[in-house]
């Protein structure tokens, strides 16, 4: 296009094209860091899901009269999803709150935990209860 002998030049200006680089490149850290957070929750939860799977599994061998109970805490290394757990097992006696008199019944608090990670990192609790 021609005005008065000057050719003017079609396009961005390099102002332009620096000003939609730096929008590109903050979209794209936000995306990445969107993604990065959905993938550690996702893990997150799928260790919650695993060890409460591992915590109601020891509570109902307790329930089905496969372990007998005895009062105290231990602790131990169980298998699941091919995934190691460590947890801690507390057994006591509870009387229960009801109108009627009831006896006493014993409550197991189970703890559960990555093999891999410290106690503290408990990912899930279980309780349930069992007649002595």
């Amino acid at each position: 296009m021609t005005h008065r002998g000057r050719t003017r030049a079609v396009g961005f200006t390099l102002i332009e094209v620096l000003v939609a680089l730096a929008i590109l490149g903050v979209t794209l850290g936000a995306l990445v860091k969107a993604g990065s957070e959905h993938a550690r929750n996702t893990h997150y939860l799928q260790e919650r899901t695993l060890a409460h799977w591992v915590g109601q599994n020891l509570v109902a061998r307790y329930e089905a009269g496969l372990i007998v109970p005895e009062r105290g805490t231990t602790s131990g290394t169980v298998r699941q999803a091919g995934q190691d757990w460590e947890y801690r097992l507390e057994i006591g006696e509870e009387l229960p709150d009801a109108p009627l008199e009831l006896p006493p019944v014993l409550r197991i608090e189970v703890a559960v935990w990555p093999a891999s990670g410290p106690a503290t990192a408990v990912r899930a609790r279980v309780v349930g209860y069992v007649l002595p």
